[in-house]
């Protein structure tokens, strides 16, 4: 007897037959600057609640060295939890090419999330843009998707390699209603090609 695999959905009005191409990410860089200020804050914090009996007015006074360790303490807790929350909205933020769709999933927060889709067929035309020596050196930048009528352009912010993405997304267009849609080759989470 065969064994059934049951078919993954990664949103709520994907079809049964619908085959995700690729998927896309902001560029790991754009969240360089957070995780640096999180661990400086951190390694100061640590540095603080562990050297308290160094700093002279803090360990003549039990209860102002005690108050100082428990703040530099919550600090250092709130500091980690904003740098997983960080990451966490960077996990869940993604851009996804079906053979049918493109999806936008914004993590707006913690508890705020916006869905946005366009049919292939909608695509009218797509561009890929770099701005600055960080995006040409680090190969990210932004892709926007012109669509027809009155739908709203998508735009695909700090992805990386946008020229290869953008380049897949009108390849797949091209081929859109054909019975099986490929590409010349797999576009990693990153937009990097494979």
């Amino acid at each position: 007897m065969e064994e059934i695999i049951p078919h993954h959905k990664y949103f709520d009005t994907q079809r049964e037959d619908e085959e995700v191409i690729f998927i896309a990410r902001r560029h790991w860089i754009v969240y360089v600057p957070s995780l640096l200020i999180g661990g400086f804050i951190l390694i100061g914090a640590a540095v603080f609640c562990f050297n308290t009996q160094n700093i002279e007015f803090l360990s003549s006074n039990e209860a102002l060295g005690a108050s100082s360790v428990l703040l530099a303490s919550s600090l250092m807790f709130f500091t980690a939890l904003f740098v997983y929350a960080s990451w966490l909205i960077h996990y869940l933020n993604f851009q996804m090419v079906t053979n049918e769709h493109l999806v936008d999933v914004d993590q707006l927060g913690l508890f705020s999330r916006e869905i946005s889709e366009l049919a292939l067929e909608d695509i009218q035309d797509v561009s890929a843009t770099q701005h600055g020596i960080v995006q040409s050196m680090f190969k990210y930048g932004n892709v926007t998707i012109q669509t027809a009528g009155e739908k709203s352009n998508f735009e695909f912010e700090k992805v990386g390699n946008p020229y290869v993405i953008a380049k897949k997304i009108m390849e797949i267009r091209g081929r859109y209603g054909q019975e099986d849609v490929q590409i010349s080759g797999p576009v990693s989470e990153n937009g990097a090609k494979n």
